[in-house]
């Protein structure tokens, strides 16, 4: 079931709205924010930094993915949100990556 879910997001047969909004601005910053969240936590607790990246990087795939899904449900619909969602998927990976 989970495998399916993958695919089809990969795939981008997830609706547009559902993958940039609900998925990636909702609970893919919230994720973001809680393995960073957890990675600070681990570096003022001079924990090895090898774990405080790992915790920082952690969500990277998940991030890869949304942005893939979100690209991929934007080329098959055509609206205003298309427009505007590939540019900002993309400004918001990079933001993750440095939250």
């Amino acid at each position: 079931m989970i495998a399916r879910g993958i695919s089809a997001l990969w795939r981008g047969e997830v609706s547009l709205a559902t993958v940039f909004w609900e998925y990636a601005i909702a609970w893919g910053t919230l994720i973001n924010l809680l393995c960073s969240g957890g990675a600070l936590i681990a570096f003022m607790n001079r924990v090895p930094d090898w774990i405080g990246l790992g915790l920082h990087f952690a969500p990277t795939p998940l991030n890869a993915l949304l942005v893939v899904s979100t690209w991929r449900a934007a080329a098959r619909e055509q609206s205003a949100l298309s427009t505007f969602a590939r540019p900002a998927i993309l400004v918001w990976f990079v933001l993750m990556l440095v939250l």
